[in-house]
């Protein structure tokens, strides 16, 4: 009986249950419905609409958008006139908003479109335009009539500069091979090269009308020195000393000596009886072509001059002034100290005296070149990592090294052996 009893509780419990919700489901839907109803009667008569205004700006955008036309020539390289002022207005904006101008810089040099430069400008000038400051040194770009177009280094205003630029990025190869196996920067190596072809635009014109103009080469002095730096005899044969001399002052490292194949030559560029030429070692230096080891033994001596400097607690990273100064005086001037001279022999370039040292600094930090010879922020790279990510440079160097010593021994033989038959048939 109490089993009943409680049976039809349970059942009235749920039907109850089922009741009540089914009427809340219910009275939600109703209610939705209802809003639906409402939201829809409100679009309908407009009641949502909230009133718009026009923007107290419009007359200035309406301004951007029409300041630019087809007369505008978009791209910078073809317009260096308007280029100028692109960079005048950004110099500006500089001074009051660094950040605003980073960005409008980094948006030009991506594609250098002067509509989209301009337009960022106006629009950060529409941000400002109540700066009376601003405003006033904005609207004062572009009222020169004319502009100076020249570099402030004025050696690289010369159109032989520009053919000689040219002629140093065809060795561009051979130069960051060299920097590879010595870890000194291409662009440090460079320095000596550009201040010994500069040296000689007026003390060798002629020479350099005849060679480098007309067919964009490299002078290769030989009454001064060798190669394209002009290294001389004596300089050119203790370079090569050095690297096997480890009591030597200068001495670079043990891995230096075996980047070097010494018993490389090129007899076939002597033409003529000057005793130097005989030696190897100058052999190479005046070899042709990518002018290799011209740049090898240019990078080893400036290895060498870092050495001599680090054992005595300096560095002459980063310091192209000085690197270029020693490279032109030569070992005797080394003297590792805290505040070195900058100097070396003068010369004019047009109607300016430049130092030799004086002048690898003004290239080092002139932007030209800086494309193909990127300033690295590394002037040398430690021996030992050069070791680790050259090695199987060096292997495959010492394998043709000792290939070519193989073949020389292979030649004497046959030498000693016709010297021989022919003593016996005399």
């Amino acid at each position: 009986m109490e089993e009943e009893v409680q049976e039809k509780k349970k059942t009235k419990r749920w039907k109850k249950w089922l009741k009540y919700s089914y009427l809340t489901v219910l009275y939600l839907l109703a209610a939705l419905g209802g809003f639906i109803v409402c939201l829809y009667i409100a679009v309908e008569f407009k009641l949502t609409n909230v009133e718009g205004a026009i923007d107290i700006k419009n007359r200035y955008f309406s301004d951007i958008a029409d300041k630019y036309g087809d007369e505008l020539i978009k791209d910078g390289a073809a317009n260096p006139k308007e280029e100028i002022l692109v960079f005048q207005k950004i110099g500006i904006i500089a001074k009051y908003r660094p950040a605003n101008a980073k960005s409008i810089m980094e948006a030009y040099l991506t594609d250098r479109n002067l509509v989209t430069a301009n337009r960022m400008i106006d629009a950060f000038a529409l941000m400002l335009k109540d700066n009376q400051n601003f405003t006033s040194e904005l609207s004062k770009v572009g009222s020169q009539t004319e502009y100076n177009t020249e570099s402030v280094y004025e050696w690289s205003n010369y159109t032989v500069w520009k053919q000689f630029s040219q002629a140093l990025v065809k060795d561009k190869k051979a130069i960051d091979s060299v920097s590879r196996l010595t870890g000194v920067e291409s662009r440090t190596i460079i320095v000596c090269v550009i201040a010994e072809q500069l040296r000689m635009f007026n003390s060798g014109r002629e020479k350099f009308k005849q060679y480098v103009y007309p067919y964009a080469r490299l002078i290769l002095p030989t009454n001064r020195g060798y190669g394209v730096s002009g290294i001389l005899e004596h300089t050119a044969l203790r370079i090569e000393n050095t690297l096997f001399k480890p009591n030597d002052p200068f001495y670079p490292g043990d891995y230096f000596k075996k980047i070097i194949n010494i018993r490389d030559s090129f007899p076939d560029r002597v033409v003529d009886t000057i005793r130097a030429h005989r030696h190897k070692t100058i052999q190479r230096l005046i070899q042709g072509g990518d002018h290799y080891y011209s740049y090898l033994y240019t990078a080893l001596l400036l290895r060498q001059f870092q050495s001599h400097w680090e054992s005595k607690g300096f560095t002459l990273a980063n310091r192209p002034e000085v690197l270029g100064t020693l490279f032109n005086l030569g070992y005797q001037k080394s003297k590792p100290k805290k505040d070195p001279q900058v100097g070396g022999s003068t010369f004019k370039v047009g109607d300016k005296k430049y130092t030799f040292g004086g002048i690898c600094f003004e290239f080092y930090y002139s932007g030209e070149l800086q494309k193909e010879f990127p300033i690295t922020g590394r002037g040398f790279i430690p021996v030992k990592e050069l070791e680790v990510i050259n090695k199987p440079l060096i292997e495959r160097i010492n394998k043709r090294i000792k290939e070519a010593e193989k073949k020389g021994e292979e030649a004497a033989k046959k030498r000693q052996l016709a010297e021989k038959k022919t003593t016996e048939n005399i």
